[in-house]
């Protein structure tokens, strides 16, 4: 059963329910009203007999009891209602003649000898519907008048047929505006459907959903166009990873290629030749195997390995500075200003801040030193080597970029668009720029809205 089925379902069973309840409780409240007016109508009749007329007078119906009308209830005794006079011993002592006998029990017997409340109970005489009322009359006696309902039941009847009538008309037309109402609702979502399902047969993903609402639906819409437009990006990213990849690699590659023929030709050469050749091998093996490094860096996802956590930047900038300061025997400094707490994953910018260094360390002369200044949560590394020409500032964190005065020594061109992705994972920043008295800025900046969103520094 579809989503549009079932919310028909849903809201025509609501309705239904309602209506029913409705309808049931018009029928009880009307049936209560007819029967509150007919006991009202028995009890006020039975208090029009009085019992006070001596015997023998022009009124005396029945040789001993008189009954005579109330002059405040006027026809007590009429033919539209059974009134008859029973006694302490459950018998019939006066009725109106032709009218057939209404039904005496001990409780109307006790009526008559003690009084007491007036009782009204339903009763059936050949088949007919009566209610009843049996009300104390003179000593010994009480009085008992029943009238037909067969009337309420006919307006009762036709209550309840017209009733079920609209029950049925009003649950169709609430199925109606239900199904049409669960049409117009989930035909946005069976659009979404369907783009999703065109997305994973044909795999495009430059086709989106055209938003036409600003509810949940349309909200909805638009994050499945976000995710489109991402994995597009993504998809094309890797695609580009993968060309400038095979590219990078095809250097190294037919480096290591040639050497391997020049050594298979061992006995034509030298000891220091044949040397030389090893050195070279290992110098490319080297920069291959720093290459893969980094690639698969780029291409899988740290953040699933690592939890974010509050971390100190000054204590990652000194821990990196001593690494590589051990390393080349050059002088690394730190410097620090502010609070330097961040919320990051520790691994990945202490990886940032290492190629950072790292580039600074490459591209300097041997005799200078490298600083790297810690400013709340931003982390800058400066060096004396030659800079950048301003054009290649806006590139040089590309995948593979290297500046012009950098082609020729080593690397893998990969390593500032590491730093960069690093950045935009903890929804930082990076950039460089020139540093006065020469060389270069290279700056990390944490302190702008976060990791995954959040705000961190």
């Amino acid at each position: 059963m579809n989503l549009r089925i079932r919310l028909t379902v849903v809201v025509t069973t609501t309705v239904a329910a309602a209506v029913l309840i409705g309808a049931y409780a018009a029928y009880a409240s009307t049936s209560g009203q007819l029967q509150a007016e007919m006991d009202d109508f028995l009890l006020g009749r039975a208090e029009g007999f009085a019992f006070d007329v001596p015997v023998g007078s022009d009124h005396d119906l029945t040789g001993g009891l008189v009954i005579r009308l109330d002059g405040d209830v006027p026809g007590a005794v009429d033919l539209d209602a059974l009134s008859q006079i029973i006694t302490a011993e459950a018998t019939i002592e006066t009725s109106i003649p032709g009218q057939p006998r209404l039904p005496v029990d001990v409780t109307d017997a006790n009526i008559a000898k003690d009084g007491g409340i007036p009782r009204l109970r339903d009763i059936s005489i050949d088949g007919v519907p009566y209610r009843m009322v049996t009300a104390p009359a003179a000593p010994g006696q009480a009085v008992q008048i029943a009238r037909s309902t067969a009337e309420n039941e006919a307006v009762l009847a036709g209550l309840r047929s017209r009733l079920a009538l609209i029950a049925v008309i009003g649950t169709l037309l609430a199925a109606l505006a239900a199904y049409a109402v669960a049409r117009r609702t989930t035909k946005p979502i069976e659009a979404l459907t369907r783009a999703a399902e065109e997305v994973a047969t044909t795999q495009d993903l430059k086709h989106p959903i055209t938003v036409a609402t600003t509810d949940e639906i349309g909200r909805l819409a638009m994050s499945f166009n976000t995710m489109l437009t991402a994995l597009d990006v993504s998809r094309e990213q890797q695609h580009r990873l993968v060309t400038d990849a095979s590219h990078e690699l095809r250097t190294p590659l037919t480096a290591v290629r040639t050497n391997i023929d020049v050594l298979e030709r061992a006995d034509e050469l030298t000891d220091s030749e044949r040397q030389q050749l090893l050195g070279e091998v290992r110098i490319e093996l080297s920069e291959l195997t720093e290459l893969i490094s980094e690639l698969v860096e780029l291409a899988t996802d740290a953040r699933t390995a690592e939890e974010v956590e509050s971390i100190d930047l000054n204590e990652i900038a000194s821990t990196v500075a001593a690494r590589f300061q051990r390393r080349s025997g050059r002088t690394v400094s730190v410097q620090t200003t502010g609070d330097n707490t961040a919320q990051g994953r520790p691994s990945m910018i202490d990886r940032a801040v290492s190629n950072l260094v790292d580039n600074a360390l490459k591209f300097s002369a041997p005799s200078t030193s490298v600083e790297v200044v810690v400013d709340g949560a931003s982390v800058e590394v400066m060096d004396r080597g030659p800079g950048l020409d301003a054009a290649d500032h806006g590139r040089v964190f590309d995948r593979f970029y290297r500046a012009e005065a950098a082609r020729t020594l080593p690397g893998s061109g990969l390593g500032l668009a590491i730093v960069e992705r690093v950045a935009q994972v903890h929804g930082g920043s990076a950039a460089v720029c020139a540093r006065s008295g020469g060389g270069l800025i290279a700056r990390i900046d944490f302190t702008a809205p976060g990791v995954d969103g959040q705000r961190i520094g």
